[in-house]
């Protein structure tokens, strides 16, 4: 779990060391990046669908309302060389219905039980002629379960949290191509069906990866595992990167897919699901983004990507700003400067700033504050900069950083503790925290 003061002191020395991090990104975008991309995540799952098939024989059908029973669908969908498309839980959504007919589908398989997908949707699936299966236990363990089962003898299993989906969606390329069962548990136990087909499967398991930390999957859990190796990160993007490098011998870097992670509302699964077969399908990586992409995953991406390579946004763009994915493009093909940008940052950078800013001037630094005077300086510095960067983006800020640096790093634990919440209590949000601590690295 990341700590609000490590948040926050990436949020005062981070937004400094962006002209130090050698990363110029493009104010403008000359061309529209290659995007999948609909008004929603079901007209999202379609436009993947059409990218990846002509035709198919099988499509798996998932819930685009949450997440726990899908996460395991993306080795299903590479055995069955398929498509991932997401329905609501009560109807069949359009999206999905028209893709099936354009596929001239056959199969239908349902991840979950009926909450996920409901007898409605099933029913209405057979009277359009389509022979249904749907694979769902009594919860999103046995799910997990009931989908390894499906994939048949498997030498290696991944095991990830099943309150989350950042960490199986890393992972599910690189599973799918692998016949990897993904298989789901809590965070402090291994539930009892999980239990049993590892107890069944211990002879047959080579590896077990664990993916994510031991706040989401205990060493306990990891104890429990035939061959356990875990491949974590601080963070979800951290441990992105560590599962790209992990398995970069498996991926083909051709295509990279870039997908949003994190957000609001907790629930930005559904691009990165629909993703997820498309990439299996190629053995393709997806790169997780929110806001910015790390300086770890660029850094990978530059030294591991050989040749030509395309950088496709799914999703929105509100999702996947094309300011994103353009730079990332221009990085991997070498063209990392940008006449019209200055040092200090990039657009997402001012729009970042920009929001950051209005929620910092709200903080007390009167003589009336509770803030004591180094505290109110680093504030006042901070508001400084970024107003001379926002007023003019070749406005190099790297001597704030290191006044501001030595200001925050002379703080007591308790001074710390006091700025730091008064930064959240302006209404800086953890994801903004994170976003300056992945783009920045610190």
């Amino acid at each position: 779990m990341i700590r609000k003061n490590k948040i926050f002191s990436a949020l005062v020395i981070g937004i400094f060391l962006a002209s130090s991090a050698g990363i110029v990104l493009p104010r403008s975008v000359s061309a529209a990046v290659p995007r999948l991309g609909g008004q929603n995540r079901y007209e999202t799952s379609a436009k993947v669908s059409q990218s990846g098939w002509d035709t198919s024989s099988y499509v798996i059908l998932a819930s685009g309302e949450n997440y726990p029973d899908a996460l395991c669908a993306a080795p299903l969908a590479k055995k069955y060389s398929a498509p991932i498309l997401l329905t609501t839980s009560g109807a069949l959504d359009a999206n999905a219905k028209n893709e099936i007919i354009r596929l001239k589908a056959e199969h239908v398989i349902e991840i979950g039980g009926t909450a996920s997908i409901s007898l409605n949707i099933e029913n209405e699936l057979k009277e359009m002629g389509l022979d249904t299966q749907r694979i769902g236990g009594a919860d999103r363990f046995e799910t997990s379960v009931k989908v390894a089962e499906a994939l048949k003898t498997s030498t290696n299993v991944v095991v990830t949290s099943a309150y989350g989906f950042a960490d199986a969606l890393s992972i599910a390329p690189v599973a799918a191509s692998e016949n990897m069962p993904i298989l789901l548990t809590g965070a402090g136990s291994l539930p009892d069906s999980v239990k049993k087909y590892i107890a069944q499967n211990r002879a047959s398991i080579e590896n077990s990866y664990v993916t994510g930390g031991s706040a989401v999957v205990s060493d306990s859990v990891l104890a429990q595992l035939p061959s356990a190796e875990r491949i974590s990160g601080q963070n979800r993007f951290d441990t992105n990167l560590n599962v790209l490098d992990y398995f970069k011998s498996k991926l083909k870097f051709d295509n990279i897919y870039v997908v949003q992670a994190d957000g609001p509302t907790g629930k930005e699964f559904a691009d990165a699901l629909s993703a997820s077969a498309l990439a299996a399908k190629t053995a393709s990586p997806l790169v997780l983004t929110y806001n910015s992409v790390s300086i770890g995953i660029e850094d990978f991406l530059k030294s591991n990507v050989p040749g030509d390579v395309k950088v496709i946004a799914v999703g929105g763009t509100a999702a996947v700003p094309e300011s994103i994915v353009s730079s990332l493009q221009s990085l991997l093909d070498g063209n990392t400067t940008n006449p019209g940008a200055g040092g200090g940052g990039s657009q997402s950078d001012y729009d970042l700033f920009s929001s950051v800013l209005t929620k910092l001037k709200t903080i007390d630094i009167s003589g009336t504050s509770t803030l004591n005077a180094d505290q109110k300086e680093i504030i006042s510095d901070v508001i400084d900069s970024m107003e001379k960067y926002l007023a003019d983006q070749n406005y190099d800020y790297s001597q704030d950083a290191k006044t501001v640096k030595a200001l925050f790093d002379n703080l007591s634990d308790k001074e710390k503790t006091d700025l730091e919440n008064a930064v959240f209590d302006s209404g800086v949000t953890i994801s903004e925290g994170l976003a300056l601590e992945a783009k920045f690295g610190v």
